[in-house]
C-alpha cells in the first residue's frame, strides 16, 4: 500500500480520538495529542493538511522530522515508542507520527498528563489519572514482565544489549546514550527488583529454551508439500529473537535464492529471491514479536513448499485480517518486546508490516498474501514467483552455480582426482570418478545433506550414502549436525588444507 492510499485512508477516519492533523506544525500542540494517544490506544498524526482536509505538504520535511524525534524524546516521559516518518503524496511531502499504546502509562508531557476526550487531548482528570495507574499495575502482571526464575547477567548476550543501546541511540528513539546493560533493561522493565523477566529470556538470553522451551522456532523445507515426508532440510532454533530472526534469513539465503548469470553490462552476479525479501522479513519479525510465548505449548513454525511459505505462530490478531489491509493502529500482544525490537530498527514503521506485505507482493505480481486465524493461532501464507518441482532446485542451481565457479577450475580439479587416488584403494576409476563429483559438489556447497547431493551430481541414493562414507573414511569430509534432518556434510581440515596448497602451488 503505497503512501498516497494510506494518507487518504486516514483522511477518511472520523475517529478523533484515534486521528488529529495540522497544516503547520506546532510542537506543544503535537506534544499534547502524542502523550494523549499513548495514555489511550495509540494514535495517528498528520501534518501537512488544512482544516478543510486539502494537502499542502510540509517544506524541509527531512528537517523537520529529525526536529519532532529529538522534541518528543525530550518532552515526553517515559520515553515512548514513537515513529516519525516522511510519506511521499504526489510531488507534496507530510511527516505522519504515529504511535502505539504505551506499556508505562501514564504518560507525561511537559509536566502534565494528557488524556484523549472525543476530539483532542485534554489535561487528565485525577479519575483519569487513577484508572491510568491501575492499567499499568494490570499490564505488570502481564507474562512478559513475570520474573524468569534462575536468570543472571551471564546467561545474556550482552553484545546482543550493547547493539540495542547503540542503535536506539543513533536512530533518535531514546534521549541519551546507555552505557550499562543493566540500567537499559531496568529502563525498559526487563530487570526488575533483582529478576530479569520473560520477555528479556526471550530477546537476550544466550540459550532462551533452557528457562523458557517454547521459545523455539522450527524452519523447514519439505520437498513434496503436504503429502510427502522428505524434507530437503529442517531445523530447531533455539537461540534468542535477535539471533533467531538471523538464522531465519539465513535459511531463507540458502535454499530461496535464484542465482542468476553475470550481467553483461557490469560484471557482476544478480542474486534474488523467489519472494519479496522484504515481506520474508516482516513475516518473520510480526510472528517473533506478536506470538504468545505464555503457553507451554507456544510453536512457531516456518516451512517452505514448493510454491509458498508459511510462518504459523501461536496468539491471535486484535482486529479483523481485513483490517490487516487498510491503515491501521499496532497493539502488540507483547508491547516489552515489540519496543525493544523497535529501538533495535527492526520495526521499521509501526502498525504497517501487513501492509508492506501486501504491497511488496502485489509489486512483484504475485497473489496477495493470506492470513489465517484460528482461534489460538495465525498462519500466514507467502506465494512464490516460481513453483519448485519435486527436487531441490534452489539448492541445486546455487550449488551448480557455485561449481561452476570453483571446481572448474581444472587445477583444482586435478588436486582433487588426485587426492581420492592417493586416499581410496580398490575401486575402479569409474567409481572415483564417482566419488571424485560427489568432492568437488560439497567443496562448492558444504552443509547440504545427503539427498541435496543427489539431485547435485544425478547419483542414485543409494550410491551417494556409500560414497560419502569413502569421503568421510578418507579424511576428506565430516558429518555435522544432531541428525541426518538438521545436519550437513563439510569438508575437514585436511580437504581444505589440500585444496589451498594447490591454490598456492597454482599461482
Amino acid at each position: 500500500m503505497s503512501s498516497i492510499t494510506i494518507i487518504n485512508d486516514l483522511l477518511k477516519q472520523n475517529d478523533k480520538n484515534k486521528f488529529e492533523f495540522r497544516e503547520t506544525l506546532y510542537l506543544e500542540s503535537l506534544g499534547k495529542a502524542i502523550c494523549s494517544f499513548l495514555n489511550a490506544n495509540g494514535g495517528q498524526y498528520l501534518i501537512g493538511v488544512s482544516d478543510k482536509k486539502e494537502i499542502v505538504g510540509i517544506s524541509n520535511a527531512e528537517y523537520v522530522k529529525t526536529e519532532i524525534e529529538e522534541y518528543l524524546i525530550r518532552e515526553i516521559v517515559p520515553e515512548a515508542p514513537i515513529m516519525v516518518s516522511v510519506e511521499e503524496y504526489y510531488s507534496k511531502r507530510l511527516i505522519l507520527v504515529k504511535v502505539w499504546a504505551g506499556n508505562k502509562q501514564p504518560y507525561i508531557f511537559n509536566g502534565t498528563i494528557y488524556y484523549r476526550d472525543a476530539k483532542s487531548a485534554v489535561q487528565a482528570s485525577s479519575l483519569q489519572i487513577s484508572e491510568l495507574i491501575h492499567k499499568r499495575t494490570a499490564t505488570e502482571i502481564h507474562w512478559e514482565r513475570q520474573p524468569s526464575l534462575g536468570v543472571e547477567l551471564k546467561d545474556l548476550d550482552l553484545e546482543e544489549i550493547e547493539k540495542t543501546m547503540s542503535v536506539a541511540y543513533y536512530d533518535n528513539k531514546i534521549r541519551e546514550e546507555k552505557n550499562d546493560p543493566l540500567d537499559f533493561l531496568s529502563y525498559y522493565g526487563l530487570y526488575q527488583n533483582g529478576y530479569f523477566t520473560n520477555a528479556a529470556v526471550v530477546l537476550f538470553a544466550k540459550n532462551p529454551t533452557k528457562f523458557i522451551p517454547q521459545a523455539r522456532v522450527r524452519v523447514s523445507y519439505l520437498l513434496h508439500g503436504k503429502t510427502g515426508n522428505s524434507f530437503i532440510d529442517d531445523k530447531i532454533l533455539e537461540g534468542n529473537l535477535f539471533k533467531n530472526r538471523n538464522a531465519i534469513l539465513s535459511f531463507f539465503e540458502k535454499h530461496l535464492t535464484i542465482t542468476r548469470k553475470f550481467s553483461e553490462s557490469d560484471w557482476k552476479r544478480k542474486d534474488e529471491y523467489m519472494y519479496p525479501i522484504y515481506a520474508l522479513r516482516e513475516g518473520v519479525m510480526n510472528a517473533l514479536i506478536h506470538r504468545d510465548y505464555s503457553r507451554i505449548s507456544s510453536a512457531l513454525s516456518i516451512i517452505i513448499y514448493p510454491d509458498k511459505i508459511e510462518i504459523t505462530n501461536t496468539g491471535k490478531l486484535p482486529f479483523k485480517v481485513s483490517e490487516l489491509k487498510k491503515n491501521h493502529l499496532s497493539m502488540p500482544f507483547n508491547p516489552d518486546i515489540a519496543h525493544i525490537v523497535f529501538l533495535r530498527g527492526y520495526i521499521e514503521k509501526i502498525g504497517r508490516g501487513a501492509l508492506k506485505i501486501i504491497e511488496a507482493s502485489k509489486k512483484e505480481g504475485l497473489k496477495t498474501p493470506v492470513w489465517d486465524l484460528g482461534e489460538q493461532v495465525v498462519k500466514l501464507t507467502l506465494f512464490s514467483k516460481v513453483k519448485l518441482d519435486s527436487v531441490s532446485d534452489s539448492v541445486s542451481d546455487r550449488v551448480i552455480d557455485s561449481a561452476n565457479d570453483t571446481t572448474t577450475d581444472r587445477a583444482a580439479d586435478r588436486a582433487i582426482d588426485r587426492a581420492i587416488d592417493r586416499a581410496i584403494d580398490n575401486v575402479t576409476r569409474h567409481k572415483k570418478d564417482k566419488i571424485a563429483s560427489v568432492l568437488k559438489a560439497i567443496v562448492a556447497e558444504e552443509g547440504c545433506k545427503n539427498q541435496d547431493y543427489v539431485q547435485i551430481t544425478g547419483i542414485p541414493t543409494g550410491s551417494i550414502g556409500r560414497y560419502l562414507g569413502d569421503l568421510k573414511k578418507a579424511g576428506f569430509i565430516e558429518f555435522r549436525g544432531d541428525s541426518t534432518q538438521t545436519g550437513g556434510y563439510y569438508l575437514t581440515k585436511k580437504m581444505k588444507s589440500l585444496l589451498n596448497e594447490n591454490h598456492q602451488n597454482s599461482r
